[in-house]
């Protein structure tokens, strides 16, 4: 008995060591599954972001603000003065006005022109009546008047779209000078650019000092909100599907000595960055993160770490 035991529990002690040894490692990549960690790289930039664009070929007279400095909508940015040529055809518009004085003028004939055919029509319709005149002569003379009616009621309504144009055309200088303008009037020297929207001042031009020169359409202040900020980055095609509007994911900045902060999955995107067949797929993920001590610039490099949750 004693030879037939030692076999079988050499035999029993070698099954349970494979089962052993084939068990634990499903048990072990199942655990490395939960831990998984996808990290990307991105770069925080604002919520938010605008430039005012100047209205008319311009010279800096002072600027205003400076980097990092909170405005809000409508805070006087920058103040200038136009170029000559600029200020001659303001100032020419201004005075000229709506420039109806033509059309009203047409309107007066037209009425002049309106009354002496209604008298003629009125005669001929008596006429027409006790048998002594043409009804074809009195068709003719209606029409007339119809035809005239109808022109100066044109006009009119031309003269008040000009007229509600150029007093739209008033209140929008009045914007851009600060103060009323009335038609006619010597403008201002001066004019004030000012923030479109409440944030802070987030970069001004290179060249923006007092008597620089600027075309018309150029931004040279720009104003974003930061709280919170977004980080995009590129995620890979296999690593989207355990991504998820609404989750959380744990933001490092090397900038900041890799402070950590938390963010939130804002948007994803539908579309790859490459859609090159022999390119590997990547999409764009959108992190929302917030930044009341404003900690978080445009530009800082941001490592992303999404867990797997599922």
């Amino acid at each position: 008995m004693r030879a037939m035991f030692f076999p079988m529990l050499r035999i029993a002690c070698c099954l349970l060591f494979c089962t052993a040894w084939v068990f634990c490692p499903i048990s072990s990549l199942a655990a490395s599954s939960a831990s998984e960690t996808t990290i990307v790289t991105g770069k925080v930039i604002a919520t938010v972001t605008r430039a005012q664009p100047l209205p008319f070929n311009a010279v800096v007279d002072a600027v205003l603000v400076k980097p990092g400095d909170a405005v809000e909508a409508g805070t006087p940015l920058l103040r200038y003065h136009l170029q000559d040529e600029a200020g001659r055809l303001l100032q020419q518009e201004v005075t000229t006005g709506a420039g109806t004085e033509d059309l009203k003028s047409q309107v007066l004939n037209l009425e002049r022109t309106m009354a002496e055919t209604t008298a003629q029509r009125n005669k001929a319709r008596q006429l027409a009546a006790s048998g002594l005149g043409s009804r074809q002569a009195l068709s003719r003379l209606e029409g007339d008047v119809r035809s005239l009616q109808k022109r100066i009621e044109l006009l009119q309504t031309t003269i008040k779209k000009n007229e509600r144009n150029f007093e739209a055309r008033l209140k929008e200088l009045g914007n851009y000078y600060g103060i009323p303008i009335k038609e006619g009037e010597l403008l201002p020297d001066s004019l004030v650019l000012r923030s479109p929207i409440t944030g802070y001042v987030l970069s001004l031009a290179g060249t923006l000092h007092s008597g620089t020169e600027l075309a018309a359409g150029s931004a040279p202040i720009q104003v974003g909100q930061l709280n919170p900020v977004l980080i995009q980055v590129p995620v890979y095609e296999a690593e989207l599907g355990a991504i998820r509007e609404g989750d959380t994911a744990e933001v490092e900045i090397p900038s900041l000595d890799d402070k950590k902060f938390a963010a939130t999955v804002s948007e994803i995107s539908w579309v790859s960055t490459d859609m090159n067949v022999a390119n590997p797929s990547y999409y764009t993920v959108e992190l929302t993160v917030p930044n009341p001590d404003l900690a978080l610039k445009p530009g800082f490099k941001a490592v992303v770490r999404f867990k797997g949750n599922r």
